[in-house]
């Protein structure tokens, strides 16, 4: 009983059940199920695919009214708070510039009054002296011409005399002055000299 050669297959015989065809359901059966499985597509759920088309078109939605709303609104806010900061600053500089115009203008005013009181007083002053220069070397017309150029530049200088009562004095001795140089010139230039005294005392005021 030694070792038995294995028969011999006929060629016709291994081309004959290459040949036969596989019934279904055997053999190769579980590979084309899978196969089947794999190339059939996921089905999606209806439901599910409506949300995100809602998620979708409000994120749009949001994303349009920033861009439309919110953004132009943000940079409009800041042009207003820049343009407000400006008209407070020119505002701030108006007001300045006022006050010191209104201080320069009070003290020009003050300055103006002032001019205006030493130029009457000085041309006051002088009429009294050439009056009374007159007065001395008995010169009775030009004595009476400047008395006239003392009562006209007198009544300018009296409303700017701020004391009532000093302008009423002087009014009065005025009055003095005028009646006097036409019926005693030597009364008329002592009171002229006491005008002038009082004329002197004004300019320290």
């Amino acid at each position: 009983m030694g070792n038995q050669s294995t028969p011999p297959v006929d060629a016709d015989d291994a081309q004959t059940a290459e040949s036969q065809p596989v019934e279904p359901g055997k053999g190769a059966g579980p590979v084309h199920a899978e196969a089947s499985a794999v190339a059939e597509p996921a089905r999606t759920n209806p439901a599910g695919r409506w949300v995100l088309i809602l998620l979708a078109t409000l994120v749009v939605g949001f994303g349009a009214a920033f861009f439309a709303l919110y953004l132009p609104t943000g940079q409009e806010l800041r042009q207003v708070k820049s343009d407000l900061a400006a008209a407070q600053e020119k505002l701030s500089t108006a007001e300045s510039d006022l006050n010191k115009t209104t201080s320069d203008l009070s003290a020009a005013t003050a300055e103006l009054k002032a001019a205006r009181y030493n130029r009457a007083l000085a041309r006051v002053e002088a009429n009294v002296a050439y009056a009374r220069l007159a007065l001395v070397t008995r010169d009775l017309l030009t004595a009476r011409q400047e008395v006239s150029a003392v009562a006209e530049n007198m009544n300018a200088l009296l409303p700017l005399i701020e004391d009532q009562e000093t302008a009423k004095a002087l009014e009065d001795r005025m009055t003095g002055i005028r009646t006097a140089i036409d019926t005693d010139s030597a009364k008329a230039l002592d009171e002229l000299r006491t005008l002038s005294e009082n004329l002197l005392r004004l300019e320290s005021r």
